[in-house]
């Protein structure tokens, strides 16, 4: 790893520590009342605050929603997004590679180069499809829009993550009490996910857009 990347880690990390450090305060939480609300120990949140330790997306998804806030207002307070124009129902969110939508750091790190599109829906980021293991439903090329917070339901389109921090896109199944990822193109296998154990569910497609 480079000495820049480096420093761009430990800069990510002072944003999102200073961010959750002041909405908590904002909101009159101890450590204890957001580890009760969030679900991650007080002692690994005051390690994420004080910028010790890199939380993994889902954390950061956990502590969001403990404070109730949106990924999108923290995007914005932090500066990795640029603020949504009052009086319309349209917003700008940005398309990550599949890298970064597997983990925090890289989900919201954005350069000013960066691509966005604009969305009505409740979308947080855009991804743009890879492979063929989703067609004909998704092509490469296609862009899909994810929100976080969906609750995933039978057949939903998901995007998921392995422990490698691997993002992909299949469709979830559930037949009987199994669950399993479902990949469109029937040269590719299902996905047992109670004997994966191994994804992390990272959010909804709720919309696609085709690229000509």
């Amino acid at each position: 790893m480079t000495t820049h990347n480096k420093k761009t880690i430990i800069s990510n990390m002072e944003k999102l520590g200073e961010f959750l450090k002041e909405k908590r305060k904002e909101r009159g939480y101890s450590l204890r009342d957001l580890e009760k609300l969030a679900g991650v120990t007080n002692p690994h949140i005051r390690y994420i605050e004080e910028g010790i330790r890199r939380p993994t997306f889902e954390v950061v998804m956990k502590l969001l929603n403990g404070l109730n806030v949106e990924a999108s207002e923290f995007m914005i307070e932090t500066g990795y997004m640029k603020p949504i124009i009052p009086g319309g129902r349209t917003k700008r969110i940005p398309v990550l590679s599949w890298v970064r939508a597997g983990h925090w750091k890289e989900a919201y790190g954005q350069d000013e180069s960066a691509e966005f599109v604009e969305t009505e829906t409740k979308g947080e980021f855009a991804l743009i499809v890879e492979g063929d293991s989703m067609e004909p439903e998704f092509r490469e090329g296609d862009i899909i829009v994810v929100d976080p917070y969906k609750k995933q339901e039978q057949n939903d389109y998901v995007v998921v993550c392995n422990a490698d921090y691997e993002a992909t896109l299949k469709q979830l199944k559930k037949y009987g009490k199994t669950r399993v990822l479902h990949p469109l193109n029937p040269k590719y296998e299902d996905i047992e996910l109670a004997k994966d154990g191994g994804h992390t569910l990272i959010g909804v497609v709720v919309e696609k857009r085709k690229r000509y």
